[in-house]
Order: C-alpha cells, then structure tokens, then sequence
C-alpha cells in the first residue's frame, strides 16, 4: 500500500505530468486487452484470474488466516505468467498480428447489418432450395481474423451472388468446403477453416460443417449460419447452441436478435431459448409436431 501512495506522491508539475501520462499508458493498455478478448470466452477466463487474486488477499494472516489456502495459491501464482500464457495463447497471438499489421488508433467501421443480413438470408435460401451446403460466420464483437490467415482474402461487398458462387460445389471451386468470413460487413475471406466441437452432446447424425459452426460459436461470439447439403435444411449457431429448421422470416428474426444492440451482452441458451419459445407460440397448432 506504501508503495501504491508513493507512486500518486506529486512533488511538482513535472512529477504531475509523468504522473498522468504513466496513467494514460496503462489505461490505453488495459482497454485495448479488454477490446481485443470482448466477446471471448477470455473475459470468463480472465474473471476466474481475477477471483483466484482477491481470494489469495482475502486468506491472509491479517484478513482470514486461511494459511494452508495461501499457501496454495501462493504456489499457484508463482506460475502465474506461464499460466495467462497457456490460457490466452490464442488471444497473445492475435494481439501480436494485430499490432503488426494496423495502427493501435484504428477504430472499427461501422456498417449496416440489416443489409449485409438481408444479403446472408437470401443466399441461404437459394442454396438451401439447390441443397448446396454453405457455411458463414458473421463476426460481432470478438476479431475473426485468426481464422481468416489460412482463407482466401476476397474483400467484397456482402451479396447474396457472390456466397452463392463461393459455395456452388464444383471441382473447379476449391472454397466450397471451407467457411465464408464476414466481418465489418465484408466478405473478407472464403476456404477458411473454423475449430471443431468437443462437445459430446451434439448429435452424431451433425456433420462437419454443423461441428465447425458450433465450434466457433464455443470460443467467440459470431454468428454461423449453416446450410446442410443433405437435407438443405438452414441452421444459425449462436453461443454454442445450434437452432436448426429456419425459414428466411425465422433466420431474420433470430439473427436481428442477435444483433440488435438491446442483445448485445445476452449469449447463447438464453437467447435461443427466448426465440424457440416465441417461435413455438407462432407457430399453428400441428406445425410443430409436423415440423419435428
């Protein structure tokens, strides 16, 4: 604490200006590590850290005396930089390019969604009525570029033309297997590759293209829209969840929700099964049994 009020001790205007300019670099510092993990699963990560600290004060002899407790995690946070290493590998990584390639000033640009959705709609539809598969990971807040380095860079504007040809399954198309990237509402990369599922409650009849949008939905907070090349049917992954059977008027609904800025911190279960509980309110009576 000593050292903590010798650091604020100003003695004179230039001890003032260091003072703020010292605060100013470690503010700039901490929001641009929390812009880069918002939307993570990071952030949950980084609270657990946050925790285990408070909880490693609270248990010493002057507060609750927990001496074998601070023992503990006095040993665990000896290990602590290797620790936040490990855990944010993924994220360390994407900083570094980040900051290698683009200013720190950079802002991100503003687009219209609903347009740019409109577009993702429409694509899905013609290819689900051709029974064409397709996979699109629409970003939000986390940063997708980690997974564009191995993609194709496109750059283009959303249109429901270009994903249809990205996705149309020839052998002269070698992106149709791999995902389409929006970000910023652009098209900024196709024949990506997007992280399977561990998760042992999807079901085994899901394909690849299925896992991998779940996948990516497990790590961020983007939004995939499937097409199933089976079945045509189109599905959006949402927060480790998978909605499955949408129509245009459903996939507009579900995707705005997600979207809408009310929506902005509300993830995964909750907001699905806020839309699978409205959808079933809509729907005839009959139509679900028969959907199902």
């Amino acid at each position: 604490m000593e050292q903590l009020l010798d650091i604020f001790r100003v003695e004179g205007w230039k001890d003032a200006l260091l003072l703020l300019l010292d605060a100013a670099i470690v503010y700039f510092v901490i929001y641009r590590i929390l812009l880069l993990i918002k939307g993570t699963r990071a952030v949950q990560m980084l609270f657990g850290l946050v925790v285990i600290i408070m909880f490693f004060v609270i248990s010493q002899e002057q507060y609750l005396n927990l001496a074998t407790t601070h023992w503990f995690i006095e040993r665990f946070i000896a290990n602590f930089i290797i620790i936040v290493v490990i855990i944010f590998q993924h994220d360390i990584r994407r900083a570094l390019a980040q900051f290698g390639r683009t200013s720190l000033l950079a802002g991100t640009r503003a687009f219209e969604e609903t347009q740019v959705l409109e577009e993702i709609i429409k694509a899905s539809v013609m290819l689900s009525s051709r029974k064409i598969g397709a996979l699109v990971a629409i970003e939000r807040e986390a940063d997708l570029s980690h997974y564009t380095e191995e993609g194709i860079k496109i750059d283009s504007v959303v249109s429901k033309d270009l994903l249809f040809s990205v996705f149309v399954p020839e052998h002269q198309n070698p992106l149709h297997d791999g995902a389409v990237v929006v970000q910023k509402g652009r098209v900024t990369a196709a024949g990506c590759f997007l992280p399977l599922t561990n998760n042992p409650r999807v079901e085994k009849t899901l394909g690849t293209r299925h896992r991998a949008g779940i996948g990516l939905t497990e790590d961020t907070d983007a939004a995939v829209v499937i097409v199933s090349e089976e079945t045509g049917i189109i599905s959006i992954a949402y927060g480790g969840e998978l909605y499955r059977d949408l129509d245009a008027n459903e996939m507009r609904d579900l995707l705005q929700r997600i979207f809408s800025a009310s929506q902005v911190n509300q993830r995964g279960s909750g907001l699905i099964d806020s839309f699978r509980e409205q959808r079933d309110t809509d729907e005839p009576v009959g139509a679900k049994e028969a959907r199902d």
